[in-house]
């Protein structure tokens, strides 16, 4: 885990980020940290839901390729501790996978987004400024 503050204060939104990419940790931190986040980093389906149950998030990015493991493990712990999150989801994952954790998010009445790999970094710091409201994402 690690929690990167960009000129931040501690009263800042807190943003979890779930990848295992560094490059990806580095690019998406940036951004959440310019957009006014508290920006913490997980790179494993372990290390999120340690993250998730010690503290809430108002958002989570989460790629669903972890080192092996399926990020849609961690959607259980996200609705559990923070539901009122939202949810991004930007996976190079088949469109059927991020199709289908979009429906399981929706199940747990989790607020969730997607946005494909390669990024566009445009739209995602416009939806981590204003939320849903601004972007027309791609959501069930």
């Amino acid at each position: 885990m690690q929690t990167l503050q960009d000129d931040v204060g501690s009263a800042a939104p807190r943003l979890l980020i779930i990848d295992d990419d560094k490059v990806q940790q580095i690019v998406l931190s940036k951004v959440g940290g310019k957009a006014g986040y508290q920006v913490t980093i997980a790179g494993s389906v372990e290390q999120a839901i340690k993250e998730i149950e010690n503290q809430p998030f108002e958002c989570i990015i989460l790629d669903l390729l972890l080192n092996g493991q399926n990020g849609i493990l961690v959607l259980g712990e996200i609705a559990a501790h923070s539901s009122k999150t939202l949810l991004i989801v930007i996976s190079g994952a088949s469109s059927a996978v991020r199709e289908q954790t979009l429906r399981l998010a929706t199940h747990h009445k989790l607020d969730a987004v997607e946005l494909p790999k390669p990024v566009d970094l445009a739209a995602l710091r416009t939806l981590l400024k204003t939320g849903f409201d601004a972007v027309q994402p791609t959501c069930l």
